[in-house]
């Protein structure tokens, strides 16, 4: 009766099925195989080329040299902890808004470029999960200022957003070139680029402050409404918080080389700020 059973089967659809189910199972595991392959050849990809989702919040402080004219040391420091652009924005369209802003920025325009509501709500949630971290900071609180930037990704050894936190009165320092290049002493060589940066920046920060006045005035003669998603929001936003006031420079600080820079950065066909003034 078992033996009646097995003849009366359909063995060539059962062969057929279960050759069928075979070369699927092979090929699902080849293809997650292949995908797994080319996730970790992408990401190494990325780690060495130094590109980063991440986000970094990072004070900076002139710290004075005894016994000079003048003279002062940059240090930049990390004030919370790393966190991602994925881990920040729940919100898909922020994430790729973020990446977006941070490919187009360079030496010379290292701020993200934010516009509109969604720009505002980029920036604004990025102030906000520093203001949060550093609410219960046991240092007294002082004005600074906060900005979303990306360095040249060409320069820098690691591409990822950097939110910086700087002093109003110190970084109208870095409005004279000619003090950045002569005065300013930094911890590595490397660092001259923050100080690029810095100089930039101030010059981004007081273009802003004139255009906004010229808003500000043109809201009060027309009488628009205070929301208006056509007029463009501070970009270099004012926060209150408590950083360590005692932060010193590590090792010996360094006067870049500046003429070797311009000569490198020349070759590598970058546009620089102006060498005097």
């Amino acid at each position: 009766m078992i033996w009646k059973f097995f003849l009366e089967l359909d063995w060539k659809q059962i062969v057929t099925d279960t050759v069928s189910q075979a070369v699927a199972f092979v090929f699902g595991i080849f293809f997650s195989w292949f995908l797994l392959f080319r996730r970790r050849r992408q990401e190494l990809q990325r780690l060495e080329k130094g590109d980063s989702d991440d986000i970094l919040f990072q004070m900076h402080h002139l710290i004075p040299v005894d016994g000079t004219d003048d003279e002062c040391v940059l240090i930049f420091r990390n004030i919370g902890p790393r966190t991602t652009v994925n881990s920040l924005y729940d919100n898909q369209a922020a994430r790729e808004l973020v990446k977006k802003l941070a490919n187009q920025t360079s030496l010379q325009d290292p701020l993200l470029r934010t516009e509109g509501t969604a720009g505002f709500e980029v920036l604004n949630d990025a102030l906000g999960y520093i203001a949060g971290f550093l609410a219960i900071s046991p240092f007294e609180r002082e004005t600074w200022l906060f900005m979303m930037t990306c360095e040249d990704r060409k320069v820098v050894r690691k591409q990822c957003v950097r939110c910086f936190l700087i002093r109003p009165h110190d970084l109208e320092r870095f409005g004279d070139w000619q003090w950045c290049r002569t005065k300013v002493r930094v911890e590595k060589p490397w660092h001259a680029l923050r100080i690029i940066a810095l100089h930039q920046l101030y010059l981004q920060w007081q273009q802003e402050q004139e255009e906004l006045r010229s808003q500000n005035e043109a809201v009060a003669n027309w009488q628009m409404p205070l929301v208006d998603r056509q007029m463009r929001h501070e970009r270099i936003r004012l926060l209150s918080v408590g950083l360590n006031p005692k932060e010193q420079y590590v090792g010996q600080p360094v006067n870049p080389d500046w003429e070797h820079l311009y000569a490198r950065f020349q070759e590598m066909g970058l546009q620089l700020p102006v060498k005097g003034g």
